[in-house]
This record gives structure tokens, C-alpha cells and sequence, in this order.
């Protein structure tokens, strides 16, 4: 992991947000999920060679307002996204979101289909199958998070997101972040991520790529193949080797595999 160039706190719906920049060129938007969303990571590197990249922390992930009690459902959380381009000034970016973040991407594209230039969901949340609902991560104990979000539990990359506790503060600190993200994305994706999205993915036009981790225990490869299937033109990319957190697993693959498909 390294430092951002740029960091900035804007204003949006009356709430102090933080803002993560760096790079020059287009505007790429990326949309974390539930995991990994703290500090500048290689993959954003990668590509703010290219493109200027912002990340900005999705509300209710960290102490700052809003939260997920000032959103009451998913329109809300969506049409704070929208607020949230024109407080930056960008009009039509490429977005890249991942999990709870590509299922907002792909609401926006969907509610807005002239917002969104180019659009990534890595492992996007918003749909299920009853066959493969994939491991439900709200019930996982802390301890088992590692083996559930990467293939490699005891990576450099994993390690590095969640990281053994070494006093009762560090160990506190983790359950607080714990909560705080189960209470943010609990609110619009369980008890299912169904939300209805699969019923406005048709709107979407924007290039879109959908890519996922092979070993991905929380968003199975499949949903690869079922969200392209609905959005037309959409390809679909299973990155052998990854889990849920693809990104910080493969940070040049994915990077690159982003680059190409917005350069083609």
C-alpha cells in the first residue's frame, strides 16, 4: 500500500466526505466495497498512470456523515453518487466499482444510462442465485474473514487488509470497523442483494466489463455470466487464481485488465 498524492474533503448533501486523487487524464471513479477501502492502493497506481483516478470513502464507513441512517433505501444512496460527481466537477467518468460499490455503478448506469462512459463491476453485489448464494460474509467471524475474502489467507495482501491483532486495541479497533461496514452494507443488501437490479440492467449502456475471482467465496465466478448476460454488449472475465479481493490480490493483472478494456 502507498500514500495518495491528493487527498481533499468536500461537501456533499451538507456531510464532509474524504476523497482520494491522484494521476491526470480521464476521470475514473472507483467505488469500493465492503473490505479495503482505506488508504491508496497499487492497482489505483496502476491505473492513475492513465486515467486521474478518485476514491472516495462510500458514506457510513467511516465516522463522518452521512450514514446509513441519513440514506433510507438504495435510490438515496444512488442519487448521493450523482451529488457526489458534480461536487467533484466530473461529468461522464469511467466507473470501477466493487461489490456493494459495482452494484451502485450499476444503478447509476442504469437510472442515468448518459452518466457513465465506461463501466467496471468487479465481484458486484445486486443479484442472487439460490444455487450459489455464495458464503454469507455477515455471519463470518472475524478470525475467518482472511480465508473467506482471499485465496490466500495468509498473503501480504491479506495480511495487510486484516492484519493478526497484536494488543486488545488493535483487536477492538478491527471489530468496530467490522460493525460499522456490516451496519452500511446490511442496510441494502441483506438479508439478499436483490434489490431489483436485474430488472434495470437492460438500461444500461455504457461498454461494460464484468470481472470475477475464480475463487471468490462471497460473489461466485457464475455472477459473472449472469450480469453480462443482461447488459448488452457486456463481457465477462474470471480472474484465475483471485478471490473477492481480486484488486489487492492482483494488483497488475487487474489494473491492466481495466486499462485494456477502456482503451479498446
Amino acid at each position: 500500500m502507498v500514500t495518495q498524492q491528493n487527498g481533499q474533503v468536500i461537501t456533499v448533501c451538507g456531510a464532509e466526505i474524504e476523497v482520494a486523487s491522484k494521476g491526470s487524464g480521464e476521470p475514473l471513479v472507483y467505488l469500493h466495497g465492503a473490505f479495503g477501502y482505506h488508504g491508496w492502493h497499487p492497482f489505483m497506481d496502476a491505473l492513475a498512470e492513465r486515467y486521474t483516478v478518485y476514491a472516495p470513502i462510500q458514506p457510513g464507513f467511516v465516522d463522518s456523515a452521512p450514514g446509513p441512517d441519513d440514506l433510507d433505501e438504495l435510490l438515496d444512496l444512488v442519487l448521493y453518487h450523482f451529488d457526489l460527481l458534480e461536487a467533484l466537477g466530473i461529468e461522464v467518468p469511467n466507473v470501477v466499482g466493487h461489490f456493494l460499490g459495482g452494484m451502485i455503478a450499476a444503478e447509476m448506469a442504469a437510472l442515468r444510462p448518459d452518466s457513465v462512459s465506461k463501466l467496471v463491476l468487479a465481484a458486484p453485489a445486486g443479484m442472487w442465485l439460490d444455487d450459489e448464494p455464495g458464503v454469507d460474509y455477515f455471519a463470518t467471524p472475524i478470525e475467518e474473514l482472511r480465508s473467506v475474502l482471499f485465496s490466500d489467507p495468509n498473503s501480504d495482501a491479506a495480511m495487510s487488509i486484516l492484519p493478526e491483532p497484536q494488543d486488545d486495541l488493535e483487536r477492538g479497533t478491527q471489530i468496530i470497523e467490522r460493525v460499522r461496514s456490516l451496519a452500511t452494507v446490511g442496510k441494502f443488501l441483506w438479508p439478499i442483494p436483490d434489490k431489483g437490479l436485474k430488472k434495470r440492467m437492460a438500461r444500461i449502456k455504457a461498454p461494460t466489463l464484468v470481472v470475477v475471482g475464480e475463487q471468490d467465496k462471497v460473489v461466485p465466478a457464475s455472477y459473472g455470466y449472469e450480469f453480462s448476460s443482461r447488459i448488452e454488449g457486456a463481457s465477462a472475465h474470471t480472474m484465475s487464481g483471485a478471490g473477492h479481493m481480486m484488486m489487492l490480490e492482483q494488483p497488475t493483472e487487474f489494473a491492466q485488465l481495466i486499462r485494456e478494456f477502456l482503451e479498446s
